[in-house]
């Protein structure tokens, strides 16, 4: 006997073969869409760049990839010389829902100072938007620098066009610079700590060209936001690279320096970068909210969800929604709303969630809650008013959303007398560089449907969807079971592991091999936190939230790097670590984001 959403069978029915037809035709009409006209875009990884770099310039097009043309660049030959392209396909079934897309990667190399337009590119009958790239000069190296670069160096820039106001973010790029066609192996590179404050990994690494004293070098860049919680500036302390140089290549880019485990031997390479400080501008004068909110953009909206008219007892879902550019959901004010008079107003928990917008922190706050009259008339839900500091026009904004009337009649349907103007709801929308507003689309009357023949056409076709959908249904439970059975063995898997890289230290230890003993708490390390290995021994240490570790882990790894010959105690070794290697409970992020932040400045008003 099984059991499918509630109904008990002895065996699982079969599916009919017209039924099955019916679902390949629909499948098929799916597919049709992909031979229309491409939706296409372009894009570029960066918008302003020295002489001495390269852009990566990405177009995508949307459609049957048969369809699509190769791409003319012959429009960037003025401005541009094209170092380096490449294309890709892929398709996708989604949910039903399939698409097409075809990507051109192109790296270019500007051959002027100044600003220039990427210009449409056409594909079919579609065209993208011009793009705008700013060409700088290099900036000059700090006096005393050596003209003669480094195989490997790093440079802390920071990256603000506005003032670095106290909780504000902050960002920051992190630039690892390789000489030429170097490999490298075992590379590791150290994140960005800063006492007091919230640091935050903005997309994925970067990587382009750059020339230095007519060197190229071939850069890696990571950016981050630092929102900084108290104190009159920051300090970045200097970033540690290691690596094992294993010879030269004919690649265009080394091989990732990060994951590549090359088990031949080589020269050991380090680098440090300088030690960066920003200064904090503070809370200004004039800013007389209750909380300290410094945002480029922010916004309020709503959603109700029932009719505008309600009956006496019945609730209507109001959820409202903060939105803003440059700080974290966990920032962004409580919600407090007054019930009115003869009302009650029941709050849900509210949701938070930081996504990343480009560099730019998108933090959004919803809070649903419900209003239950116990009488008629009119009720005016109160304004809602949050104030925010502008960042970008230094002074003080206001967000607000408006009040909003109510109707609340009997419960028998006799209309109480007073009938004021409903003003019209507004629909949340996600905040963007833009702020456009999209209007919803009408509802389409009931008195379009007269025809007897085409209420039959719709409602064999809406059987059909029906019945699609439910053999879709059906394909995805499976498909969850055999993924929860997949899940269940890879933990076994990933358990199984650990103790082996366990046991892998111990004898790397009592053999008195510390490379050896170095490799296996990196793997060790690897099977505790798959989704974010460790790359050094000092990231294993915060991991394990140890600071005695710190400096049983530098001890080791001065043994290995030292030039002069020492002698490591192997056992002893072990015994200082055995009873720490011991994987920490993962928390909640929001939950410790919560309790580590202390509570933001506020100024009463």
């Amino acid at each position: 006997m099984q059991t499918y959403y509630g109904i008990t069978m002895k065996q699982r029915p079969e599916i009919p073969k017209t039924l099955f037809i019916a679902f390949i035709a629909i499948v098929f009409c799916s597919l049709l869409p992909l031979t229309s006209e491409a939706a296409v875009r372009a894009q570029l990884d960066r918008q302003t760049i020295t002489i001495d770099e390269t852009v990566n310039l990405t177009v995508e097009a949307d459609g049957a990839l048969n369809s699509i043309a190769n791409l003319d660049t012959s429009g960037l030959e003025k401005d541009f010389s094209v170092v380096n392209s490449s294309t890709s396909s892929n398709f996708q079934i989604i949910n039903g829902s399939t698409k097409a897309t075809k990507t051109w990667t192109i790296e270019l190399e500007p051959k002027q100072t100044g600003s220039f337009t990427i210009p449409p590119f056409l594909i079919g009958s579609e065209k993208t938007a011009a793009l705008t790239i700013t060409v700088t000069t290099p900036t000059p190296l700090a006096p005393g620098t050596s003209k003669t670069l480094p195989d490997v160096f790093i440079e802390v820039i920071p990256e603000m066009d506005t003032p670095a106001y106290l909780q504000a973010q902050i960002t920051i790029a992190v630039k690892l610079f390789i000489k030429g066609q170097l490999r490298l192996s075992e590379a590791s590179l150290e994140e960005p700590s800063v006492e007091h404050a919230n640091i935050i990994k903005l997309g994925d690494d970067r990587r382009y060209q750059s020339r230095k004293n007519s060197t190229t070098y071939q850069v890696i860049e990571r950016k981050y936001a630092i929102i900084a919680e108290e104190g009159n500036e920051i300090t970045i302390p200097p970033l540690l690279f290691q690596a094992i140089s294993i010879g030269g290549g004919n690649r265009r880019f080394p091989a990732d320096p990060f994951f590549d485990r090359f088990s031949g031997r080589g020269q050991r390479l380090r680098a440090r970068s300088q030690e960066l400080k920003i200064a904090l501008t503070q809370i200004p004068d004039e800013f007389k909210g209750k909380v300290w909110l410094p945002a480029r953009k922010m916004a309020i909206m709503e959603n109700l969800e029932g009719e505008k008219e309600i009956k006496v007892g019945e609730p209507l879902t109001r959820t409202i929604q903060i939105e803003a550019l440059g700080l974290t959901a966990e920032q962004l004010p409580e919600i407090k709303i007054k019930a009115p008079d003869g009302s009650k107003i029941y709050l849900d928990q509210a949701e938070h969630q930081t996504e990343i917008d480009g560099t730019l922190l998108h933090a959004v706050k919803r809070q649903a809650m419900a209003f239950i009259p116990s009488q008629e008339g009119i009720f005016t839900l109160p304004e809602v008013t949050v104030e925010w500091w502008d960042i970008v026009n230094n002074r003080q904004q206001k967000a607000v959303l408006p009040a909003r009337d109510v109707k609340v009649i009997k419960a028998d349907g006799k209309i109480s007398e007073a009938k004021p103007q409903i003003s019209d709801s507004t629909t949340p929308k996600k905040l963007s560089k833009t702020d456009s507003v999209s209007k919803e689309k009408p509802t389409l009357p009931l008195e379009n449907l007269t025809s007897s023949g085409s209420i039959q056409l719709w409602q064999a076709i809406s059987s059909i969807l029906l019945l699609a959908w439910l053999i879709t249904v059906l394909c995805w439970r499976q498909t969850v079971r055999r993924q929860a059975t997949g899940v269940k063995e890879r933990d076994l898997q990933a358990e199984k592991k650990q103790t082996v890289s366990r046991e892998t230290i111990k004898k790397a230890c009592l053999e008195n091999n510390p490379r050896a003993a170095h490799q296996a708490i990196l793997g060790w390390a690897a099977a505790n936190w798959p989704q974010n290995p460790p790359q050094n021994l000092k990231t294993v240490a915060t991991k394990l939230e140890n600071p005695e570790l710190s400096n049983i882990f530098a001890n080791l790894e001065e043994t290995l790097y030292s030039p002069d010959e020492q002698t490591w105690e192997g056992s002893h070794f072990w015994q200082a670590i055995s009873k720490n290697l011991q994987k920490k409970a993962p928390a909640q992020p929001s939950r410790k984001k919560k309790e580590g932040l202390p509570p933001l400045y506020s100024k009463s008003t």
